[in-house]
């Protein structure tokens, strides 16, 4: 009989505790296929060495599995081996007492059938007795001795264990003492300087509303004579504002001439076009009545030679006169170009001047307000101390 385990025997048992509460963890699930692939990598039983290397390379290829599930795990398989380790020793020990029972039943009946031998060798069979039952003594004491001291061994080990949890309860314990200790140190060293600060607090309050009163006797001096300032730069604010609206009446008298004058020039050159539209209809009148007429005295091939030439004539005065038109349509938006680029030269000389205005009274003004904060100490509130 062999203590080792096979293949299926080892899944068995890990299969029993992962299915034990009736779900299977997912990392377990994992742990169990990365378990069955690495076994069957190896022919035959495993040994209790060979199991424990099995589990540990399984283990860091399933880091997801959390150490108390592998340590269970371990222990399952393990104490298997145990437990099949100790039936097998029990298993000897009884094969051991059969023999030997077995042996004692063959020596009484071999007594019994050679009566005069027994006698002889009485004395010999009770020595040869007497050995083998120290032997058989000897033997079940060695195996009580090294169950004994597997026991003991690991209540040693569990002992140890628990030491360490104590000695870890007992750090953890000092530590909370400790910080304690410490947090109860601060605060009163807090409320010491809390003291100190209320202590300094009042007097920094008696001293800042002496200065007070008497910071707020000289503003008072300086407000008058900042308002008498203030009054004086209004004045000039207003004479400005005077001489900016006189200059804006003179702007927009220029404007409304220049307005007036474009009209004018428009209404010219309307009246010029106008007149030489005129002039060019009056002569198409008159040159196809004169068409007409000497039409009656000449032939037909005449009168379509000169019908020819008094087209072309007529297409040469349109063209002249288109030209004319163009010319004096481009002179005009020139003029206009010209004139409105003027009048935005005027505008924007108009918008800096009151920019220029605005922000020489925006000074006037900032300087005063300048002039009069930096003969006031301002003198903030205390803020409320805390409950």
């Amino acid at each position: 009989m062999s203590d080792d385990l096979n293949m299926t025997e080892i899944l068995t048992l890990v299969q029993d505790f992962i299915t034990s509460d009736g779900m299977i963890k997912s990392e377990q699930r994992k742990f169990y296929q990365v378990l069955r692939t690495v076994l069957s990598t190896h022919d035959g039983t495993f040994s209790n060495l060979d199991i424990q290397q099995f589990l540990l390379l399984a283990r860091t290829e399933t880091l997801e599995l959390s150490d108390e599930d592998y340590s269970e795990i371990y222990n399952v398989v393990m104490e298997k081996y145990a437990t099949t380790q100790r039936l097998e020793e029990e298993a000897l020990l009884e094969k051991e007492l059969a023999v030997k029972a077995k042996l004692r039943l063959m020596a009484e009946s071999k007594a019994k059938e050679e009566a005069e031998a027994r006698l002889k060798a009485e004395e010999e069979a009770r020595s040869l007795s007497e050995a083998r039952l120290k032997a058989e003594e000897e033997t079940r004491l060695e195996l009580v001795a090294r169950a004994r001291a597997r026991i003991e061994e690991e209540e040693r080990l569990t002992a140890e264990a628990e030491q360490r949890v104590r000695d870890a309860e007992e750090a953890t314990k000092r530590a909370v003492e400790r910080a304690k200790r410490e947090e109860h140190e601060r605060l009163i060293a807090s409320e010491e300087e809390t003291k100190r600060l209320e202590e300094a607090e009042k007097l920094r309050i008696e001293q800042d509303a002496r200065a007070r009163d008497e910071e707020e006797a000289r503003v008072r001096e300086e407000v008058d004579r900042l308002r008498k300032v203030e009054e004086e730069a209004l004045k000039l604010a207003a004479e400005n504002s005077r001489i900016e609206e006189e200059r804006k009446s003179a702007a927009n008298e220029e404007e409304r001439k220049r307005i007036e004058e474009e009209e004018r020039i428009k209404a010219e050159q309307a009246a010029k076009i106008s007149a030489e539209e005129e002039a060019r209809n009056r002569f198409a009148k008159e040159a196809h009545l004169k068409m007409v007429e000497e039409s009656i005295k000449i032939t037909e091939e005449q009168r379509l030679a000169e019908e020819a030439k008094i087209n072309s004539e007529l297409e040469e005065i349109q063209r002249l006169a288109d030209e004319e038109a163009r010319t004096i349509k481009e002179q005009e938006e020139k003029r206009l170009a010209e004139e409105n680029a003027k009048i935005a030269q005027q505008q924007e000389a108009k918008r800096l001047v009151e920019e220029n205005a605005r922000i020489a009274e925006e000074e006037a003004k900032l300087a005063a307000e300048a002039e009069l904060a930096a003969n006031t100490k301002s003198i903030p509130d205390l803020p409320p101390l805390d409950d």
